[in-house]
């Protein structure tokens, strides 16, 4: 149970990521990493389902290259878009000569999995925070002790349901068949914050290319996780608006030469060229002004959201992931907006090193948890059947995203959201699949 294999997919607006990783006596291992750049994803919503397919075949090829064996499936990260997190508890009777096992657990699980959620939302996550045994103190993990009654105290997550079966979707189409789904922002959230200040109260920002998510938590609990429409593309564009520059230009500028409060008393050109007859000069410092000014930007709409939603902001710690978080002067800036600890999370392991894999590596912590209180063993890829590759089948290219599926007919061929949106008629939680018992 204490070694797992998982592959955690992102689709996001900047890049589809993917890692496969072995977490093995309680460390993580990187087995393979890899990243496509993103088209028909916009705000965390699928508008082209063409492009960003053929983007995920991609990935998913390199993948699987890179391993020498196929993905049988993977770990879905859902957008914090139209996302609701309840407090909820849920109570088990026990046979009290028997010590507390997985199945009762999972029941726990189950049970609130089952409860009705609000129109056209679908749940996403149970996120548990304290197991009760015969209303004592609150433990972690209640596996093994004897009582009669066990009390679960969670957080369940649930999100649009048209989001999360349009990702599912484009997901299925390039290939990939779907073991779980996670709400990427608290997953990462959870790895990348102490436990201190999960306790004590933190704000965990991820700066991305369209979105900037806000997760803020306290006394252990997240209470809120909101995407908002801002991030690195915003600096971007504005580098473009300013020099006259096409965007990969400006891209191009930025990822080279970006920086923030930079000032330097001798002029550096870092780019010239004549654009229509008209003469382009970008100076070093001409290019800091503009990006530590977008960048303040994004960061005061951070502010202004922790204002208006009564949040006590110069109070609590603040972490930041997402690429666009790397920039160099990044801390200083967020320091002294927020007057606040600063710090911007970067994972340890090699191959990983780096703002934007966080929500990956968090998801497969998050999964690898709830496995150990289930007692589902997960390993995503075969390693011994190299021999027995199955091509995947061809898959027909539509020009949106359907509202209804048609189920498949061949055994074979039927993945799991077809058995269950022809079972149920509606979309239900993935994460019930892990639940289900299994007889060895």
């Amino acid at each position: 149970m204490k070694n797992n294999i998982y592959a955690c997919l992102e689709i996001g607006c900047a890049e589809a990521r993917m890692m496969v990783c072995n977490i093995r006596q309680e460390r993580l291992y990187v087995l393979s990493q890899q990243s496509v750049v993103a088209t028909g994803i916009e705000n965390g919503n699928v508008v082209n389902v063409n492009q960003i397919v053929e983007k995920l075949k991609l990935l998913k090829a390199n993948v699987e290259a890179d391993l020498k064996q196929d993905i049988q499936n993977v770990l879905l990260a859902v957008p914090s878009v139209e996302c609701r997190i309840d407090n909820v508890a849920n109570s088990l009777e026990l046979d009290p000569n028997q010590p507390i096992s997985h199945a009762n657990i999972k029941q726990l699980f189950r049970d609130i999995i089952n409860q009705p959620t609000y129109h056209d939302q679908v749940a996403i996550n149970i996120v548990p925070r304290a197991f009760v045994v015969d209303d004592k103190n609150a433990i972690q993990n209640p596996l093994g002790i004897i009582g009669k009654q066990l009390i679960l105290h969670a957080q369940k997550v649930t999100a649009s349901a048209s989001l999360v079966y349009n990702l599912i979707n484009i997901a299925e189409l390039a290939g990939f068949r779907i073991a779980d789904i996670v709400l990427g922002s608290v997953a990462e959230t959870m790895y990348a914050l102490t436990s201190e200040q999960l306790k004590k109260g933190a704000c965990h920002v991820n700066i991305g290319k369209d979105m900037t998510t806000i997760t803020v938590v306290h006394s252990g609990k997240v209470v809120s996780s909101v995407s908002l429409s801002t991030g690195g593309q915003d600096v971007t564009q504005h580098i473009s608006d300013a020099f006259k520059v096409d965007e990969q230009t400006a891209e191009m500028l930025k990822l080279n030469f970006g920086r923030i409060y930079h000032e330097s008393t001798a002029p550096e050109i870092i780019y010239a060229d004549d654009l229509d007859g008209q003469f382009v000069c970008v100076t070093r410092q001409m290019l800091t002004d503009i990006i530590t000014s977008r960048y303040e930007a994004i960061l005061k709409v951070v502010k202004q959201y922790l204002i208006e939603n009564c949040y006590k902001h110069d109070q609590m710690q603040y972490i930041f992931t997402g690429g666009a978080s790397e920039i160099e002067g990044f801390n200083l800036l967020a320091k002294a907006i927020f007057a606040q600890e600063v710090t911007v999370f970067t994972p340890s392991m090699l191959g990983a090193r780096s703002t934007k894999y966080v929500k990956l590596i968090g998801m497969a912590t998050f999964i690898h948890e709830m496995s150990l209180l289930t007692g589902q063993k997960s390993n995503i890829i075969d390693f011994d059947q190299y021999a027995n590759v199955i091509a995947d089948s061809p898959l027909s290219m539509v020009e949106s995203v359907p509202t209804e599926v048609t189920p498949k007919t061949k055994g074979h061929d039927r993945t799991f959201m077809d058995h269950k949106l022809e079972n149920s008629g509606v979309l239900v939680r993935i994460f019930d699949m892990i639940f289900d018992e299994k007889v060895e």
